[in-house]
């Protein structure tokens, strides 16, 4: 009998040690894979490193959180509106990102930051089809965490032959796990990914002369896309939830006709509607001669400003910010201090181009 309770002692601890070794080894491969995850993981600067870096923010550090797509992050400074007016501003967009995904991360952004003012750029709400392309998805998507907003930003994005891929996109790395063969340094190294200091921004350089638009010229209509309205109207819904002024804008871009004719609706609407309170709107295509826009050497594409422009449009809007919100000058104060390191890179890199 004591035989037997000492070889069942005996095995019992052979098995607690091989239960530790497992449990050793998974916590080792668990390490390794979430290492070789974060390494292949995309990690594009036009959506996903917005929301990465937003979760790396200081609670409250955010005064004014920008939404929209690359014409929001690569047009809005953060750094000039903190350098110029102290204004904390931080540009939480995705490049050509629809307005379903939008509203996602400003519930997402309201988990961790209580802004005083909601910038929205409108520009897509020219958005015509009801679902995404898959790159649209991975940009205004992948850099959320795991969460119910990921799982529903996801979901509103797919068309209907793929609502059931919604669990693969939501774990990401069956999409990317072949980036192996191109790899590079900032893939390792995420310090050497370029716009990591500018608080969502993503300032460029190119320079493209272009013809200057007449929107004044169009007075037609066209209207918005039912879904891409039904999320814009959430958005003001959710901000008005959360007593959170709107302000509206359509930076400075070469507009098209038709683009034009959808801002003529979202104008009729706002002029129309009773519902949103604290929403203003300003299309800054109508005030090139104000901002002192030239159309040779201020514009990077047929989208964008470059650095040459952005100080014109930040000071415009700045000022326009300043004036109609009650916003606190952040400038000396500890709390908003990697504010100072943004503007000490913008002055760094692109400050020579505006002189």
């Amino acid at each position: 009998m004591q035989q037997n309770l000492y070889i069942s002692s005996f095995r019992g601890m052979i098995m607690k040690k091989n239960l530790a070794k497992i449990i050793g080894f998974l916590f080792v491969l668990g390490i390794v894979l979430f290492k070789l995850n974060d390494i292949v993981a995309f990690k594009y600067t036009d959506g996903i490193t917005q929301m990465e870096h937003f979760y790396e923010l200081d609670e409250d550090s955010v005064d004014v959180l920008v939404l929209g797509s690359s014409h929001a992050f690569v047009n809005v400074s953060p750094a000039i509106l903190y350098g110029e007016y102290g204004i904390a501003s931080y540009d939480l967009c995705a490049s050509m990102q629809p307005m379903w995904n939008t509203y996602y991360y400003l519930k997402e952004a309201l988990k961790y930051q209580s802004p005083d003012l909601i910038v929205l750029d409108v520009y897509r709400l020219v958005e015509v089809f009801p679902y995404s392309k898959e790159s649209k998805i991975v940009k205004s998507v992948y850099g959320m965490r795991m969460s119910a907003n990921k799982y529903y930003a996801i979901k509103e994005s797919l068309g209907p032959e793929e609502k059931n891929n919604v669990l693969l996109h939501m774990t990401e790395f069956p999409l990317y796990h072949s980036r192996y063969a191109e790899l590079t340094a900032e893939d390792i190294d995420r310090g050497l990914i370029i716009g990591e200091g500018y608080k969502g921004a993503h300032p460029v350089t190119e320079v493209a002369a272009m013809e200057r638009p007449e929107p004044e010229k169009v007075t037609e209509t066209m209207e918005i896309e039912p879904k891409t309205k039904e999320y814009f109207e959430k958005i003001l819904h959710l901000a008005q939830e959360n007593e959170i002024p709107v302000l509206l804008i359509n930076a400075p871009y070469i507009v098209p006709a038709d683009d034009q004719k959808v801002f003529n609706t979202l104008e009729r609407y706002l002029e129309e509607q009773q519902t949103y309170k604290k929403v203003d709107y300003i299309d800054f295509n109508r005030m090139y001669d104000e901002m002192g826009i030239d159309f040779q050497t201020d514009f990077s594409d047929h989208n964008h400003l470059n650095v040459n422009g952005l100080p014109k449009f930040n000071k415009v809007l700045g000022e326009y910010l300043i004036q109609n919100y009650e916003l606190t000058d952040r400038r000396g104060d500890e709390h908003f201090s990697s504010y100072e390191k943004t503007v000490e890179e913008w002055e760094k890199k692109f400050r020579h181009k505006d002189k």
